[in-house]
């Protein structure tokens, strides 16, 4: 059995901590916090809390948990599944966490770490990376601090922080709770693979101090916790399997896991998260290439002979479809301001886009072995756009970025006449051995339907992004019933309901697909044991029942 000492935060007054009262004000004055990116609405809340610091934090969570009210933290509000979204209680936005508060090197591991407060965002991390400047670390009142910070700029290599989600806006502390992942996902994993160490502050207003590799569960399969007057509780790990698959659908588990694991990916129902550690990776050279290709069919194939290629490091590898590079044709020719790139060439009826490591000075046999795998699978490497300075792969990920945006567009003056309707995207992932099964389902049924649809994504995870852009109520509520069928099929072949955008509060359903009652129920107990009044985050990954 193992332990975990929690410390409790120097205590402050509750009723000096600032509040927004009142949910006509929070909606005339903050009315970004009634909704994120997925377009839920919110139910009335009240307040709203601004904490300044940890302890403000720790003060309002003892408070809430007494009151037995339930609160939702919120900070960039990216989430595609309402995990932000508060139905009812409070709201404490995380938005005045946003230090980041060292840049270090660990000598043990031999890698460079950041520490960060949760609301920092990714465009905020990667430009520190980028221009190494920080008047806050320069400057810092810790000398040891400022050192290290200096240190860093001496050294002479690149560096870059492996996760790739989508969104530069999302907060480090939101992908942390979402365990986020993207397009690099393919080659260096989600989050979780890059995070060191954690600060969660639990319902109580105590926090846990996690680093990894210290607290591992007993061979039986539990944690033990104690509390700051000794008080302990126990909890068993769920027993289910995880798929072999990227996955961020329901609580991590694995014999022996380590405690930090359990936090990562939560979405926020077992813990506040008000402090990270994540590893830098060295950048080495690399090459990006969009590669055109005579069908869909054709790109599937080229996907897998890739993945099964040890001769190539590819870090991502992505997907267009027909009717996105339809999509995208139309965009080059409507709008000004498109990236400047040639024209899509007109007999590609599918693409990949895909970046790997690539030395400029002895890149000819890569290039050949490229030419040797395209080749035999019946393409082109002629019908490709190829890129090695920062700027030209930066074009051809903002390329791929205009999919969903220009989709984003199609819905917001669709919603003008029918208000109701909203996008469907699958977030939908299967083994290796079952992607060209499950693109085949997507396609045929996708056609059949008469629906307007689009696929792009994370191919080289079999996690492709299928969009339908329904014209009114009527083929939304179709849309819905298609996606229902390829989520059950997905499980059946051993997949996840839920690759990167968790489950939030609009997912329950395909939970309930991919795990049992008492597999459910068992991430209840853990959540119950950790938060008994179901304080935190509500309605996140599995309703609430009152009672149970």
């Amino acid at each position: 059995m193992h332990e975990i000492h929690s410390i409790l935060p120097s205590e402050i007054n509750f009723n000096q901590i600032k509040s927004v009262d009142g949910f006509d004000v929070i909606t005339r004055d903050f009315p970004d916090y009634l909704t994120d990116e997925s377009r839920f609405a919110a139910y009335p809340f009240d307040p709203l809390y601004f904490p300044n610091n940890e302890a403000e934090l720790s003060a309002i969570l003892r408070e809430m948990n007494r009151q037995k009210k339930p609160v939702t933290v919120a900070a960039a509000r990216t989430g595609l599944v309402g995990g932000s979204v508060p139905t009812t209680g409070a709201v404490i936005s995380l938005v005045k966490f946003d230090e980041i508060e060292a840049v270090y090197y660990c000598q043990d591991a031999e890698e460079w770490r950041i520490r960060a407060q949760p609301a920092v965002n990714l465009h905020v991390l990667n430009d520190l990376l980028k221009t190494r400047r920080s008047p806050a670390l320069e400057n810092h009142a810790n000398p040891v601090v400022e050192q290290d910070f200096y240190n860093f700029k001496q050294d002479p290599d690149k560096y870059f922080y492996p996760p790739d989600p989508t969104e530069m806006s999302a907060s480090i502390g939101g992908t942390v709770a979402t365990n986020a992942s993207g397009a690099r996902a393919y080659r260096y994993g989600p989050t979780r693979a890059w995070v060191r160490r954690i600060r969660v502050f639990l319902a109580d207003g105590e926090y846990l101090d996690i680093p990894r590799g210290k607290y591992f569960a007993s061979p039986g399969g539990q944690f033990t916790i104690f509390n700051s007057r000794g008080e302990g509780v126990t909890f068993n790990i769920p027993e289910y399997s995880l798929p072999k698959t990227k996955n961020a659908a329901g609580f991590y588990t694995a014999p022996q896991m380590d405690l930090i694991d359990l936090f990562i990916g939560s979405e926020g129902v077992l813990g506040v998260i008000t402090r990270v550690e994540f590893a830098l990776l060295k950048r080495e050279q690399k090459g990006s290439m969009i590669q055109f290709l005579e069908s869909e069919k054709q790109a599937v194939l080229l996907t897998q002979t890739l993945r099964s290629d040890t001769r190539l490091r590819l870090d991502f590898i992505e997907f267009y479809s027909k009717n996105t590079l339809d999509l995208l044709r139309e965009q080059q020719k409507n709008i000004s301001h498109t990236i400047d790139l040639p024209e899509i060439p007109e007999n590609a009826r599918g693409a990949l886009f895909f970046e790997m490591d690539f030395d400029v000075d002895t890149g000819d046999k890569d290039l050949s072995i490229l030419e040797e795998v395209i080749s035999g699978c019946g393409g082109d490497l002629t019908d490709s756009w190829v890129g090695f300075e920062d700027r030209e792969m930066e074009h051809f990920k903002a390329f791929r970025h205009q999919v969903p945006e220009s989709i984003n567009r199609i819905i917001a003056e669709r919603k003008r006449k029918h208000p109701g309707i909203h996008k469907l995207g699958t977030d939908l992932a299967v083994p290796d051995q079952h992607l060209a099964e499950m693109w085949e389902l997507y396609s045929m049924q996708c056609e059949e339907s008469g629906l307007e649809w689009y696929a792009f994504g994370h191919i080289g995870n079999n996690h492709i992004h299928v969009n339908i852009v329904p014209r009114d109520m009527t083929e939304l509520h179709q849309g819905l019933e298609l996606f229902e069928s390829f989520a059950k099929k997905a499980v059946e072949l051993g997949g996840t309901v839920s690759a990167e955008h968790g489950i939030g509060k609009i997912k329950h359903k395909f939970l309930q697909m991919m795990y049992s009652a008492e597999e459910i129920d068992q991430m209840r107990r853990v959540k119950t044991t950790l938060d008994p009044n179901w304080i935190l985050n509500r309605g996140n990954i599995f309703p609430f029942e009152e009672g149970k």
